[in-house]
């Protein structure tokens, strides 16, 4: 019957290619990161354009605002007034606390109102893109309760 076994020598060569496979696999592994970094050297140049845009206070703007006997307050907005580039305008009326309040078609009316300083401000504001909108210096005023 023949015999089945392998020879030493070729015990011995089948190890060391078990070794020299097993370090070149060991040194893929570890050095692939470092293959894939890459240097880049060039340069390169170009413009790049980027703008500010300042509203300025809206010309002929004009708030009625009054406080009578009883703290009765009433606010008006006559008229916006222009400023160039503005793409909407807005009208804040702001209580003594500093919160805004809610004005209906550019009025509002308390009776009485909260005592102290009442804040109206009027804006141009420019829409550069949807949801990017750049607001106006305001022209402002006040009225005290």
């Amino acid at each position: 019957m023949p015999s089945t076994r392998q020879p030493a020598d070729t015990k011995n060569v089948c190890r060391i290619r078990r070794a020299v496979c097993a370090t070149a696999v060991a040194m893929l592994l570890a050095g692939g990161p470092a293959i894939a970094q890459a240097a880049f050297s060039g340069k390169a140049s170009g413009q790049l354009t980027a703008s500010t845009l300042v509203l300025a206070l809206p010309v002929g703007a004009s708030v009625t605002a009054t406080c009578g006997s009883g703290r009765s307050l009433d606010v008006t907005l006559n008229s916006y007034g222009t400023v160039p580039r503005a793409t909407s305008y807005q009208f804040i009326l702001l209580d003594p606390s500093g919160a805004a309040v809610q004005t209906t078609n550019g009025t509002y009316s308390a009776h009485p109102a909260t005592k102290g300083t009442w804040t109206y401000q009027v804006r141009g504001n420019y829409a550069a893109a949807p949801g990017n909108v750049w607001t106006g210096t305001p022209y402002q005023g006040t009225v005290i309760c």
